[in-house]
């Protein structure tokens, strides 16, 4: 991987954490799943896909008990990934949507988790949960919650499995990464 200057990094992080930064010194801070939501958009950004169903929607699937409620809606309105507008859908079946690019995946699914990812094997869905052991047990993207501070794990030989090309950016920004050269 090639060394990405200091001031890179930290416009890619301002770019990421953009949607959601305080403007004042007064402004509220962001919750916790306006962080997580801020990143799923820009995990969005800096993923490549293999194939991409230009005029079809990017679809952003959220399986299981749905932590963020509105501030997903909020996060993706009016915005859109490649030219193509972004849908974002809450899911409740065992099974999740074979059209989906992010899945987020609830923490009421870890006892499916296994399922859950086998039946996403072949496909190019990127995984992402905020439940313990997620990367390990073979999900792409885990958020983790340290000192009120989000920050995320990564699994890249899944993300490779998946056909998924991921920024070398943001994979610098990643708390810990599993495979290729990781933990």
């Amino acid at each position: 991987m090639a060394l990405v200057a200091p001031a890179a990094t930290l416009a890619l992080l301002v770019s990421l954490l953009g949607t959601v930064a305080p403007e004042a010194a007064e402004a509220p801070r962001p919750t916790e799943y306006e962080v997580k939501a801020a990143f799923l958009y820009n995990f969005a950004k800096f993923v490549k896909w293999p194939d991409s169903a230009h005029g079809s929607p990017f679809v952003v699937a959220v399986m299981g008990d749905d932590p963020f409620g509105e501030i997903l809606d909020r996060t993706f309105a009016g915005k859109s990934i490649d030219g193509r507008k972004i849908e974002v859908r809450r899911v409740r079946t065992p099974s999740p949507p074979s059209d989906a690019q992010i899945l987020f995946i609830g923490a009421s699914e870890k006892p499916h988790l296994a399922q859950i990812l086998k039946s996403l094997e072949g496909g190019s869905a990127l995984t992402v949960a905020d439940m313990e052991g997620f990367t390990e047990r073979g999900g792409m993207i885990a958020f983790r919650l340290r000192s009120e501070v989000v920050n995320f794990d990564i699994n890249l030989d899944q993300v490779e499995r998946a056909r998924l090309k991921m920024s070398s950016q943001l994979i610098r920004l990643a708390r810990n990464v599993i495979g290729k050269g990781g933990l």
